[in-house]
């Protein structure tokens, strides 16, 4: 009985080894951001200019365990990391990374919780859970289809 007990802990161990761990939030986002105006892509976006506006007077601040935003802490449930390139960012978004900053090299795709678990500004999308990191730590959100830089605060 004890073979099989031992056995069977090594073949937990060797499970666990090849588990996905979780995703970590990227340590170029971590930190208080306010943001930028937005990028003009010439492409139909989902906010009009007062949302913009509302947008444009954020301040966010990530954590390795959450987000703070529109007053609230949201804690952080997951993250999924995508290295994209040029080409494929510009297939999934219809949008040469150039127009919002980015040269052409990889840039990194944060998606944070599932899309329709948090609301933390009302009837605005959820801002800050979708990001771009980029060389130079540039960082970019989208919000409704509209591209807004983030700019670190000190």
């Amino acid at each position: 009985m004890k073979l099989f007990g031992g056995a069977k802990l090594i073949l937990i161990m060797i499970l666990a080894t090849f588990l996905v761990s979780p995703e970590k939030l990227p340590t170029e986002l971590l930190g208080s951001w306010r943001v930028g105006a937005p990028y003009d892509t010439h492409q139909p976006v989902g906010l009009d200019a007062s949302q913009e506006k509302f947008i444009r007077s954020l301040r966010l601040r990530y954590t390795p365990d959450r987000i703070e935003v529109c007053g609230k802490n949201i804690t952080i449930q997951s993250i999924k990391l995508e290295s994209l390139t040029s080409a494929r960012f510009l297939q999934r978004y219809n949008l040469p990374p150039d127009l919002i900053g980015f040269g052409a090299s990889p840039i990194v795709e944060v998606s944070i919780n599932p899309p329709s678990s948090m609301n933390t500004c009302g009837p605005y999308e959820n801002p800050g859970v979708h990001a771009f990191i980029g060389q130079n730590k540039h960082v970019v959100i989208e919000v409704a289809n509209d591209y807004f830089p983030l700019v670190k605060m000190k």
